[in-house]
């Protein structure tokens, strides 16, 4: 098996990355983190300033493919046929009731292209491949739904900080900042993902003003062809929301399909 560590630029991921430098955790075959195109740059900041110099004085490379060059070719937001919307926006589609759609942009936009790119560049097949998420010690609900998969089952998925070097998050933190001592990493995420806190909204607004424009601007640009479509809970315009307080809504899930986002 190919060992291919996929990492999302966050705590977690940083946390696989500096385990890999400490001799804790095996050398991977590759470490590849996918470029969406919609990554906030708080992400690519660390990774190029921290992460990556740190793994190349150890000889490891970060491969960075692009979703522009490794996707499949679908219409950016939507699939294939055009029906469904891939990230997991908020609907008010039913009067009196708001839901969420299911999110496939991980899927689409990090999964299928880092296959893409180790098909295309390396001849490195699916099936041959052990994938490295990040998920901590304590996201086990999120990692049973790799766990019960026939791909963990096969030995396709590696849980490192499960099953190597268990870690929660906390312990990841004091791993990087206090052993390590490397600066806080940032929470991996897109700016226009529908997945984010009020915190998180409100901290791309007053910190990366250009991002949320672009979030802003996209999340006009979404009705255009879904008169539903929302990217903040309350099913009104991003940049009129009231980021003061999280909203009074059922608990949607933040997690994404294919588990790769904010690790």
């Amino acid at each position: 098996m190919i060992n291919v560590f996929n990492s999302g630029g966050g705590t977690q991921s940083t946390a696989i990355a500096a385990l890999i430098i400490q001799g804790r955790l095996p050398r991977p075959d590759f470490v590849v983190i996918a470029d969406t195109g919609r990554e906030r740059s708080a992400t690519w900041e660390y990774m190029e300033q921290i992460t990556a110099p740190a793994l190349k004085k150890i000889g490891i490379v970060v491969h960075r493919p692009t979703r522009e060059k490794y996707a499949y070719n679908h219409d950016d937001l939507w699939n294939k046929t055009g029906q469904h919307m891939l990230i997991p926006a908020y609907t008010n589609q039913t009067i009196g009731h708001i839901g969420k759609l299911s999110g496939f942009c991980s899927r689409y936009w990090k999964v299928t292209v880092i296959q893409n790119y180790l098909r295309k560049e390396y001849g490195v097949k699916v099936k041959n491949t052990r994938t490295w998420i990040g998920f901590s010690a304590d996201e086990l609900r999120r990692a049973l739904r790799m766990m019960v998969s026939e791909d963990y089952k096969a030995g396709r998925i590696r849980l490192p900080l499960i099953n190597d070097v268990p870690l929660r998050r906390q312990a990841a933190i004091d791993l990087v900042t206090k052993e390590m001592g490397w600066p806080m990493p940032p929470r991996s995420m897109c700016w226009m993902c529908p997945n984010q806190s009020d915190f998180e909204w409100r901290d791309l607004r007053d910190n990366f003003p250009d991002e949320f424009e672009q979030a802003c601007k996209l999340d006009e640009d979404m009705r255009s062809r879904d008169p539903h479509a929302w990217l903040h809970p309350q099913c009104v315009p991003l940049r009129v929301a009231d980021l003061a307080v999280e909203p009074d809504l059922p608990g949607f899930d933040r997690s994404c399909s294919s588990g790769v986002c904010f690790v």
